[in-house]
């Protein structure tokens, strides 16, 4: 089997937002894919009303994971038992020795989590880049060799949510300010047509039925803007720092 990749992130969902795409590509082409979300996002918003409690939350969207997992290709998925909202305050090193361990497990070749702003500079994804590098640094020649961090371009979400506006259509995202999302696009090293993987994509996303309700603007997406804003997915190179390779462009060749 061709090498394998590793999607860590902090909550269940970031992972297919950022890069289902990829994910189901990697799988489609026999690679072993695994999913790793540092909590069970107990904390988050929802607007499913049976859902009362931190446990009652965090239980269902792990189902959640699982389900999108499938939708994916993936061949394992699973939340860890850190506090979501407070993994900011943890043992970097501690949690860097956990990582660490889960990457001699799996031996990925390639590992994908969030790039340096964390998307929109959420505390949690922010640590969850922190203990990624502590744990690369655990493990020294023996870390993976390729690791990638998942965004969106400066003025991506901003766009989107003016375009669904002016059709009339819902446009919330979990209550995040629009211009809060992104990274510079000239840190961006890779961008990909997904495209032909956006069906698992957004039948992963929409797994997610405690995180978007009909307020949230993916939850009406017209397919036209499912293509534009959701059919292509950007990474920055982390490690190797300089390569005259692309792990992430030659695993899916259609790059911009």
């Amino acid at each position: 089997m061709a090498g394998g990749v590793l999607a860590v992130f902090a909550h269940p969902d970031d992972e297919s937002l950022l890069a289902g795409g990829i994910l189901a590509a990697c799988a489609a082409a026999g690679r072993r894919v695994a999913i790793v979300s540092m909590t069970r996002g107990e904390r988050g918003p929802t607007e499913l009303p049976e859902l009362v409690g931190w446990e009652a939350l965090g239980g269902a969207r792990a189902a959640e994971l699982l389900a999108a997992a499938g939708a994916l290709g993936a061949s394992s998925a699973k939340c860890l038992e850190y506090r979501d909202g407070e993994l900011a305050d943890a043992d970097e090193k501690q949690v860097g020795r956990v990582l660490a361990r889960l990457l001699e497990r799996e031996r990925p070749e390639l590992v994908i989590s969030f790039s340096e702003e964390g998307l929109y500079w959420h505390p949690d994804h922010l640590a969850v880049s922190r203990f990624l590098n502590t744990s690369f640094e655990l493990l020294g020649p023996g870390a993976p060799a390729w690791l990638y961090g998942a965004t969106w371009p400066e003025g991506h979400a901003g766009r989107l949510v003016a375009i669904v506006r002016a059709r009339g259509l819902p446009a919330d995202l979990w209550g995040i300010e629009p211009d809060a999302f992104g990274a510079p696009a000239d840190s961006i090293t890779t961008s990909l047509d997904v495209r032909p993987f956006l069906p698992a994509k957004l039948a992963a996303l929409r797994a997610y039925a405690s995180q978007i309700g009909p307020s949230h603007l993916l939850s009406g997406l017209p397919d036209d803007l499912a293509e534009e804003f959701l059919g292509r997915e950007y990474f920055v190179r982390i490690r190797p720092e300089t390569s005259r390779t692309d792990w992430l462009a030659e695993a899916l060749p259609e790059r911009a």
